[in-house]
């Protein structure tokens, strides 16, 4: 009897252990489906944050936009204020040199007398004497020119050397780099056969500083720039006056040769 009893308990316990075995292996499968996506919220402000950094870009672009068009519209205001001034000197340089040629009928005494009557500064308003001092640049000005002859030499960047020089003399309106600035942009606009604003720049140089040493060669420069432009008579009376003013120059001796290749 003692026996059955303990046969029945060892088969009721039996019966027993595998639900208790099920119940505790099903235990990790209801808390891994309970357990929601890692990483979920990271996620979202993740996207949020590019989402406002592309915004703050294109704000950013929107405003460098509008800076450059500015600047543009800046440069242009310079750029036209100074052909206008241009166009000024070169009219009246066209009416010094009617006056010029007005004047060539009046007798030698005459032009002694005028020459003895004249000051030292008239002289070299010609070219006659001494060569005129010029203010000389300092280190800050010597850079500015520099980075305009590197554009032109270097990078070749015509354009954005125009521009340059424009601001060049803007900042640095006499001097004697300023004289060479008024001749390269005479050279840069005749390169681009836009010979009309070649002969205003040249013209400065001769009319304004005929005693720099860079007004021999803007003359024969103003010649060049009317024969390109088909107005060869035009070109010859500047020819002449390159010989009568710097026979001795250099730019003279071109200006022969050129004369002969013009026929």
């Amino acid at each position: 009897m003692r026996n059955l009893l303990a046969a029945g308990l060892i088969l009721t316990m039996a019966g027993t252990i595998p639900a208790i075995a099920q119940d505790e292996g099903d235990a990790p499968l209801v808390s891994g489906n309970d357990a929601g996506p890692p990483g979920g919220s990271s996620g979202g402000e993740l996207f949020f944050m590019v989402e406002d950094l592309r915004a703050e870009v294109e704000h950013l672009r929107g405003q460098i936009e509008e800076t450059s068009h500015q600047l543009q519209r800046l440069r242009k205001q310079a750029r036209e204020r100074y052909i206008d001034l241009d166009e000024r000197l070169v009219d009246l340089d066209s009416r010094l040199s009617e006056l010029e040629e007005s004047s060539e009928g009046s007798s030698s005494s005459d032009k002694i007398s005028d020459s003895g009557n004249s000051s030292d500064s008239d002289e070299k308003k010609d070219g006659s004497g001494e060569p005129a001092s010029y203010r000389q640049p300092d280190k800050v000005e010597r850079e500015a020119y520099a980075s305009i002859q590197y554009l032109i030499q270097e990078e070749q960047d015509y354009e954005a050397a125009i521009d340059e020089i424009y601001s060049f003399l803007e900042e640095y309106p006499e001097g004697d780099l300023s004289v060479n600035a008024y001749y390269w942009l005479g050279e840069l606009y005749l390169s681009q056969g836009k010979y009309e604003q070649a002969q205003q720049a040249f013209t400065i140089v001769t009319s304004r500083h005929a005693s720099h040493r860079k007004a021999p060669d803007a003359l024969f420069k103003r010649a060049v720039a009317h024969d390109r432009a088909d107005n060869t008579e035009q070109a010859r009376k500047v020819l002449d006056q390159l010989e009568e003013r710097y026979p001795e120059s250099k730019a003279s001796a071109l200006g022969r040769e050129y004369r002969n290749e013009m026929g």
